[in-house]
């Protein structure tokens, strides 16, 4: 491979090279960005539906973006940080989509209702306490909490919210990478692609 001159180089094919290569491109459309993948396709390795989760972090359910201080109150500080910087996804992808780089939001995202379950008194008592904590910020004002063995399939303790996001990564990353300004190379020993800016 000749070498290249480029203002940003992004390793890996991903989701997270790909949005990040279009974010700077839509920022500064004179950048040269270059996106190198030694897979024979983008969004094969992390980013692929059956190596990953594809659910977007949000913070919801995460148990230990929440741990317990020596106090014994809950520390939320990193569940709304990673709340909020999600909530900067979906802007960023809800432009994309105005912009007709991106496909309708139901072919790509959709809402997931997602549950945590505990078991024993102490990390009932946690998950009680994680939800007091999380449910007075609006971020979370919308999450439940039930230790009714009617509504739950679990034990006890439970939390719910139903704004998790499950999306794409493949489909989202490849569409990404293709409609940007993004050039994306794979190594010589694999197939050729370039989608060229």
């Amino acid at each position: 491979m000749s070498a290249k001159k480029v203002d940003v180089l992004l390793v890996g094919a991903g989701v997270m090279s790909a949005t990040l290569g279009k974010l700077l491109a839509q920022l500064d459309p004179s950048l040269k960005i270059l996106m190198v993948e030694r897979q024979s396709r983008v969004a094969n390795e992390s980013s692929h539906g059956l190596n990953n989760a594809g659910t977007g972090h949000a913070g919801y359910c995460e148990l230990n973006y929440t741990p317990q201080r020596a106090d014994g109150s809950i520390d939320i500080r990193r569940a709304l940080e990673i709340n909020a910087a999600f909530e900067m996804s979906l802007q960023f992808w809800s432009y994309l989509v105005e912009q007709g780089l991106l496909p309708a939001p139901e072919k790509f995202i959709n809402p997931v209702y997602h549950q945590s379950f505990v078991r024993g008194a102490e990390n009932v008592a946690f998950l009680r306490k994680r939800y007091q904590a999380l449910h007075q910020h609006h971020l979370f004002e919308e999450m439940e909490y039930s230790e009714d063995k009617g509504k739950s399939r679990g034990d006890t303790g439970e939390t719910r919210h139903g704004h998790r996001l499950r999306f794409s990564h493949a489909q989202a990353g490849a569409r990404l990478a293709q409609a940007g300004q993004l050039r994306i190379e794979i190594e010589p020993h694999h197939r050729r692609h370039e989608a060229a800016r």
